[in-house]
């Protein structure tokens, strides 16, 4: 198989000892967008930080194999400062066409369609209590879609009985409901392009409809993508590998790094190899996690195995980053045993027998796995001055997509360095963000 991967990266091979794999979150804009923010948001951040400079070099077209060309894009992101410089080569996993195969464009679609998605939730109430415990903020972000469309469903209603009481005949009267209950919709609609209702609406649909349908061109790249990164790990290509996934995106990185550690562990048992990458680590970092709303529904069970195969895998790094502040993620929770459901529970049963006892890593593995190994909080209340941030709290998307950009002032999360610090993830994040 030729790799374009490999022939984009061995010219460069010596300096670039870290590879960021880079997976966005349901959004339908592709790398163009989200280079562009990187390249303008790096130079936001060196304008304050000053010691440190971030370049973001050109964006290029790669692909895992040949039947896929141009699909994923690569550029390189360095860091510089009077003691140190460091880069990091960057693969943009693009499945933004998955994403627009399943965004609908017309609003009081995506309001229908959540029908469908909310009696599937309430079917899984038994569910909701744990995540009401842990991340109630989440939850109500969740049902504040809900509660948005019955509150102007009410208030138009309701001013249509009002008036329709001054009318005479029944049919006037139906007819003066209908026209407010109209314009009460209309207006709606016209509200939701400022507060983002059918946005979070969108995303709830999709990990329903994900959990219904399988999709085998995104099942097959996340496969073919994973191939390609075993390989470059067996031949020590580069220091680490670390699998990132922002929003949804955090669901995708889950199953590729999966997929990953799957391929390098039937490689090394059959290679019997104990040489330079042949153990295979993997680092997964996930940002502004969605992971239990898409564990939540019965059909998601490939999802929920994937999920459980990571978080018992000793040879998987995984750090979550992810805020309570931002209510559209499931910040600072227990991320696995929210999403796992019967299957976790039935994982717990399995996993506390004779064997896990004598593995001395104690309770944690015999009820979830090693991971995630780090919680943390990106702390943006310390990034930003006062009356910012009480913009950006009212602001739910702009508050989801702040892990991927700047701040106003120094604090110890920053998007930049942390995909470019010298050394190991694992010591970055422990020692910066771990506390």
């Amino acid at each position: 198989m030729n790799s374009s991967i490999e022939n984009k990266f061995s010219a460069t091979a010596d300096e670039l000892n870290r590879l960021v794999v880079f997976i966005g979150g349901f959004d339908p804009r592709g790398a163009r967008y989200y280079h562009q923010l990187m390249r303008s948001e790096s130079e936001k951040q060196h304008g304050f930080l000053e010691k440190i400079f971030y370049k973001v070099g050109q964006r290029n077209k790669i692909s895992e194999t040949e039947g896929m060309a141009g699909r994923h894009s690569q550029w390189l992101i360095e860091s510089s400062s009077s003691l140190k410089k460091s880069s990091s080569d960057f693969i943009f996993f693009d499945w933004h066409d998955e994403v627009q195969k399943n965004w609908t464009e017309k609003r009081w679609s995506v309001f229908f369609q959540a029908i469908y998605t909310y009696v599937a939730i309430f079917k899984s109430k038994k569910w909701l209590t744990p995540i009401r415990l842990q991340a109630r903020y989440t939850l109500w972000t969740l049902m504040y879609p809900l509660a948005y469309a019955l509150l102007v469903i009410v208030l138009g209603l309701g001013i249509g009985v009002f008036f329709s009481s001054k009318t005479e005949s029944a049919s006037g009267a139906v007819s003066v409901c209908l026209c407010f209950l109209g314009l009460a919709l209309w207006g709606g609609l016209a509200l939701d392009r400022y507060i983002h209702v059918s946005w979070l609406l969108r995303i709830l649909n999709f990990a329903h409809s994900s959990s219904l349908k399988k999709s085998p061109v995104l099942d097959e790249r996340i496969d073919a993508m994973a191939q390609e990164l075993a390989q470059g790990v067996q031949q020590a290509r580069w220091r680490e590998v670390v699998i990132v996934g922002f929003s949804v995106g955090s669901v995708q990185a889950v199953k590729l790094t999966a997929a990953l550690r799957t391929k390098l562990a039937a490689a090394q048992s059959s290679t019997h190899s104990s040489g330079p990458g042949s153990q295979g680590e993997v680092n997964l970092l996930t940002l502004g996690n969605c992971i239990p709303l898409f564990g939540l529904f019965p059909g998601a069970g490939d999802f929920r195995r994937s999920l459980r195969d990571v978080a018992q895998d000793r040879q998987v790094y995984w750090a979550d980053i992810s805020s309570p502040s931002d209510s559209v993620c499931f910040g600072m929770c227990d991320v696995v045993g929210l999403s796992l459901r019967e299957d976790g529970v039935k994982f717990a049963r399995e996993s506390s027998g004779p064997e896990s006892a004598a593995s001395g890593v104690g309770k944690k593995v015999g009820q979830w796995g090693l991971n995630p190994q780090a919680m943390c909080s990106p702390r943006f209340h310390k990034l930003f001055l006062p009356e910012t941030y009480r913009w950006l709290r009212r602001n739910k998307m702009r508050m989801h997509f702040q892990y991927l950009m700047a701040g106003e002032i120094a604090g110890a999360y920053d998007y930049f360095e942390l995909l470019t610090c010298p050394g190991s993830l694992r010591d970055y994040i422990e020692k910066k963000l771990v506390r």
